[in-house]
This record gives C-alpha cells, sequence and structure tokens, in this order.
C-alpha cells in the first residue's frame, strides 16, 4: 500500500481520535509558510508530480465565508466512459490542506468501472493555506493542481448542531439523485449525492459548557457502491466539515441500486440501501 495511507491518514487519524492532533510540519507554522515542498516528499517522496491544470482541477472560493464549510471541487480530465484497461483513468485522488494541523484530508480511491470526473464536498480550513489535489492514474503517473484559500478557525469552529455522542441520527445516510445538467449528455452519467449526517469533530472544538475539549470523531471510512461495482472509497480525516456531503457524476453500470458504508473513528458502523429511479 502507497507510504501516504501509513503516513498521511493512519497516524495521524490515530492520534486525533484520542483528542490530539499531530502536524507533520513544525508547530510553529506562518499562514504564508510554502509547506507544500515538504509535504510533497513526506508524501510521494519517489514519485514525480507533475504540474497540469487539465488532468486535474481544484476549484476552491478565494475567500471562505465559513472557515468550517468551505466548499471544493475536484475536476478530472478522463474518458466519460474511461474503463478499467485506460491507462489514463484516475485511479486515487489525494487532497491535502497544506496548513491544516492534519494536512491529508481525504484518499478518494476509484472504482476501475466508475468513470467518475467531478467530486464536490466541504472542508475545514485552519488558516490561510495552499490546497493541493494530487491524482494518481492508472499507469501511475501522478498530476498536481493548487488553489490559495484565505480563512481561519475552521479546525476549532462549534458544530453547528452539537449532536449528543449517543444521538440516534448520527450515521444516518441520505442519497439524493440529481437530474443531468445538460440534456445531451450521455443518457449513462448520472450525479447523485451522498449525505452523513454526523458531527465530525475533530479534537479541536471546546464544549461551551464544560470548556472542555471535545474528544475527535469523525467518519475515516466511506465506500459507495453501485450494484457489485466500486463507484469509489474515501479514507478521510478531521478536515472534512461536519455532516460529510459527497456530490458526484459516474458512469451508471445499469444497476439501480446503490449501497453505502461508512464507519467513524469510534468504530460505529453505518449502512444504506438506496434504489434509484431509473428515470433519472
Amino acid at each position: 500500500m502507497h507510504r501516504l495511507r501509513d503516513l498521511g491518514l493512519a497516524g495521524l487519524a490515530g492520534m486525533a481520535a484520542t483528542g490530539v492532533v499531530l502536524a507533520i510540519s513544525p508547530p510553529a507554522v506562518r499562514a504564508d509558510q510554502d509547506l507544500w515542498p515538504g509535504l510533497a516528499q513526506t508524501l510521494f517522496p519517489n514519485d514525480k508530480l507533475a504540474q497540469d491544470g487539465t488532468i486535474i482541477q481544484l476549484g476552491t472560493p478565494l475567500s471562505a465565508e465559513d472557515a468550517a464549510l468551505v466548499p471544493i471541487t475536484l475536476h478530472m480530465e478522463q474518458a466519460a466512459d474511461a474503463g478499467p484497461n485506460d491507462p489514463h483513468r484516475i485511479k486515487k485522488l489525494t487532497v491535502i490542506i497544506d496548513n491544516n494541523p492534519s494536512p491529508v484530508a481525504a484518499v478518494f480511491e476509484f472504482g476501475p468501472k466508475a468513470a467518475v470526473t467531478s467530486v464536490e464536498t466541504r472542508v475545514r480550513v485552519n488558516q490561510n493555506t495552499l490546497i493541493h489535489a494530487v491524482a494518481e492514474t492508472a499507469d501511475g503517473k501522478f498530476y498536481v493542481s493548487q488553489s490559495y484559500v484565505a480563512a481561519a478557525g475552521g479546525c476549532s469552529a462549534p458544530s453547528a448542531t452539537n449532536l449528543d455522542p449517543n444521538d440516534p441520527q448520527i450515521g444516518e445516510i441520505k442519497v439524493r439523485q440529481l437530474p443531468p445538467e445538460y440534456v445531451s449528455q450521455d443518457p449513462r452519467r448520472k450525479e447523485t449525492v451522498v449525505m452523513i449526517k454526523h458531527p465530525n469533530n475533530s479534537g479541536m472544538q471546546m464544549d461551551s459548557t464544560t470548556h472542555l475539549y471535545i474528544p475527535a470523531r469523525y467518519i475515516d471510512s466511506l465506500k459507495i457502491m453501485q450494484g457489485g461495482d466500486l463507484l469509489f472509497s474515501v479514507t478521510g480525516g478531521i478536515s472534512i466539515s461536519e455532516d460529510p456531503n459527497f456530490r458526484f457524476d459516474y458512469l451508471s453500470n445499469g444497476t439501480n441500486v446503490f449501497h453505502v458504508a461508512a464507519s467513524d473513528t469510534t468504530g460505529k458502523k453505518f449502512a444504506k440501501d438506496w434504489t434509484l429511479n431509473p428515470a433519472i
């Protein structure tokens, strides 16, 4: 398995789950300090990262209205019907928020038949930072795109809902189908939103009553299946916003059943089967 998993998420996730968040970079970090060369060397030590604004395009606001809910869009340039044998198929995508305490926000791994070309989600930004998206293609090449975001305090911002840890709503999964954006679009291509009710506590937020830090608890694993085929999986960290939300397109395999499975850092597992409307 790529060293990224061991260094970027697994180790950091273990620390964050205990309420301690470890930064790859030294603790005293200026918002304007360029951490990317060191992060790139640490996370991708033997890989050449090509700057390419066509293979992977990262979209973010220049200035965030809410640092705890910063929208990001990931556009991947690949054939709309890219199959398992396409060497240019993007098989993995890593989102790194350079100046966050735990820089690796998420690792997406795409199914060989999914042909996903766009993913939107929301992240926490702790201070002014560059965000990087690194795409790995099936032939082992790496491409990187970056964007700057001005924001502050997203990782320590209080939860909007303050759900009780035992609230039965935690882990509730919703799936919403979206109509095709263009009438001329390939009818096999679909667009869907998957939402999970979860506080995604970062371990840096303070309880307003006790003034103690709320233990880290967040969705660390998500898998979305189309029938028996993987659309994509996500290994998540503390930087994914409360109530994780993923909007994406994909190539339908003709199956009208979605299976969504997730787990969080307390070991709780959540799952839902969803029957799609074939007319959409």
